[in-house]
């Protein structure tokens, strides 16, 4: 899923099936606080509660995604949080609340999972929503155009509640309501899938692959998967890529010897290093609390 302010997702278990009535029907999103909210309470919101009973009555059991950073066109990959929706009848009940808080409950697009085990990995089919907007993404903002095997779902739950204290505390840190997130792609080799699943990328190992660390001494992600698949060895005709959940913040330019975005600074003022400030293209990060590796893609290469 990438990054931006919302994407809901229409819960399995709280589908209803159509109803015919004169009843008005209004459609809410559950925030952070856990509070559910009509959508039109968003100010960013593009859509109504009347769009969203259209698309209802058009397919009672469909998949509704939706964005309210202000642009359609963003899909569920670009978020950097997921609020469920639901419908139900207008009530007198105020919606207001603060969101101070991130959940660190499951995504709610995640499978059941064992809790006994470190993670587990969830192999999406083709014909999903979810499949699809991966590919998208790859294909799209990732300019991958080699065949792709397979995408499949990273869910360990101790490193994601890692990543959602991660952004909490920079939050509160910065005096921010948010931070920016991206969904970057890694170049890796097959073996250390597991090692990353289990325990996230370290960051104060060295790329053996990388001649140099030329914007820091961190992990490496790229906005290209073009970029990336030149760090991923071929097995048999295949190469993996990881798609990362990276918290970026703010970023400045890094440079050779950085071991941290503010080795030059007094103040921890930034969260990352790239290329290019201006349009970058490729993100150092130095902290893999930041990270929360979210894919394994498997592609053939040409």
């Amino acid at each position: 899923m990438l990054c931006e302010e919302l994407a809901a997702l229409a819960l399995e278990d709280e589908v209803e099936y159509m109803d015919t009535s004169e009843t008005p029907w209004y459609w809410y999103y559950k925030a952070k606080c856990g509070v559910w909210h009509r959508v039109e309470d968003d100010p960013k919101s593009f859509m109504s509660s009347d769009d969203l009973e259209r698309y209802y009555h058009r397919n009672p059991q469909g998949v509704i995604i939706m964005n309210t950073a202000g642009a359609s066109t963003q899909i569920h990959l670009k978020t950097g949080k997921e609020k469920r929706i639901k419908r139900s009848f207008q009530t007198d009940t105020g919606f207001r609340c603060k969101c101070d808080e991130i959940s660190q409950s499951p995504p709610a697009h995640w499978n059941d999972f064992d809790s006994e085990t470190p993670y587990q990995i969830f192999s999406l089919r083709k014909d999903s929503s979810e499949y699809q907007m991966v590919e998208r993404f790859v294909r799209g903002d990732g300019l991958l155009h080699d065949p792709i095997i397979s995408i499949k779902r990273i869910q360990n739950m101790d490193l994601w509640e890692l990543f959602c204290r991660k952004k909490v505390q920079l939050m509160r840190i910065r005096g921010q309501s948010d931070i920016k997130e991206q969904m970057l792609f890694h170049g890796t080799d097959a073996k250390n899938v597991h090692s990353i699943c289990t325990f996230n990328f370290n960051c104060r190992l060295s790329d053996k692959k990388r001649k140099a660390h030329v914007y820091g001494k961190g992990t490496y992600f790229a906005k290209h998967a073009s970029h990336a698949i030149r760090y991923s060895n071929t097995r048999q005709g295949t190469k993996v890529l990881l798609l990362a959940r990276v918290i970026v913040g703010k970023y400045k330019t890094g440079h050779s010897d950085d071991c941290t975005p503010n080795d030059d600074q007094d103040e921890n003022i930034h969260d990352s290093c790239v290329d290019d400030p201006r349009y970058p293209k490729i993100f150092v990060i130095f902290d893999s609390n930041q990270i929360y590796p979210e894919y394994v893609l498997e592609y053939r290469s040409n």
